[in-house]
């Protein structure tokens, strides 16, 4: 390995500000698949019914077991990567349940108690739209905004999964920084490489619209595989507090945006300029927005 992530000479500290309590309707179904089992030709439907049934309930107590074992041994884990500073690898070797589903989500709601995945969709929900309508006007963006075009024509079903999937991938450019420092867009037939990506970063097969193989890369170690972008998205974020990593240079205004003005993270350092003049400009749309529906 030619070089190591910066990390935090302590533990990460955070003052929560906590999101909303009532839960809010999720932007689309999450997308899950499964494979079939093969199964003889005079199988009764019953018995597909029964073997399905008694596979969800193991695959269920299989989860909540993962999920007690890893409240369980949050703060020796805790200490162990704060403290001993140890490579992705040996963490991953030592808690690889760290790395299943969805839990390095849940470990970042460990550290913070604020669930990322509802403040990301809550934040475009309200957002998005004013997001992408202001990157209709920043040179470099129209790729990722006909993409986007192209998705929403063909699933109208899914438009406001797919705008905040096209909002998250323009926050960067807004800030004058660059999303393929965050996701590496492959093709289909290339090979993932983790050499030399040494900071958590995204590599999709194919764009980020067509794609439903997305790796999470830390200290060229490939560390788990997603499905769906925004998990996948939240979870890159997630990596750096769970890591305890310091930002990169040439993404800390794009990620302080995340984590200041989408998921209220404070850590006792102020937001940078380029931040709060992006989410005072977006406040201000959604005011003019708000004044205007009232009077119709």
């Amino acid at each position: 390995m030619s070089q190591r992530p910066k990390r935090k000479t302590a533990m990460m500290t955070a003052e929560v500000v906590p999101g909303p309590s009532s839960a809010i309707e999720r932007s689309i179904k999450e997308a899950t698949t499964s494979l079939e089992m093969e199964e003889k030709e005079d199988a009764s439907p019953d018995k597909k019914i029964k073997l399905s049934a008694e596979e969800d309930s193991n695959d269920e107590k299989k989860q909540e077991e993962i999920q007690a074992y890893m409240d369980e041994t949050f703060d020796i884990r805790r200490s162990f990567i704060t403290v001993e500073m140890p490579s992705a690898l040996a963490v991953k070797q030592t808690y690889p349940q760290l790395f299943t589903g969805r839990q390095m989500l849940a470990e970042f709601q460990r550290i913070t108690n604020l669930d990322i995945d509802h403040l990301i969709q809550e934040y475009c929900v309200k957002y998005a739209n004013n997001i992408i309508g202001i990157s209709k006007y920043i040179h470099g963006a129209s790729v990722i905004l006909r993409q986007a075009d192209e998705i929403k024509q063909q699933n109208a079903a899914l438009k406001q999964y797919w705008d905040m999937v096209t909002a998250l991938s323009l926050i960067p450019m807004l800030l004058k920084e660059n999303f393929v420092e965050m996701v590496v867009e492959i093709t289909d037939d290339q090979q993932v490489n983790p050499k030399g990506k040494i900071v958590p970063i995204l590599i999709s097969k194919g764009t980020i619209f067509r794609s439903d193989e997305f790796f999470l890369v830390i200290e060229e170690e490939i560390v788990q595989e997603f499905e769906e972008f925004t998990i996948a998205f939240a979870t890159l974020f997630a990596a750096y507090w769970v890591f305890n990593m310091q930002y990169p240079k040439t993404l800390n205004n794009a990620y302080n945006f995340i984590q200041k003005a989408i998921i209220h993270l404070k850590d006792g350092t102020p937001i940078p300029p380029p931040c709060k003049q992006l989410v005072q400009r977006l406040q201000k749309m959604e005011a003019a927005e708000s004044v205007k529906q009232k009077k119709k």
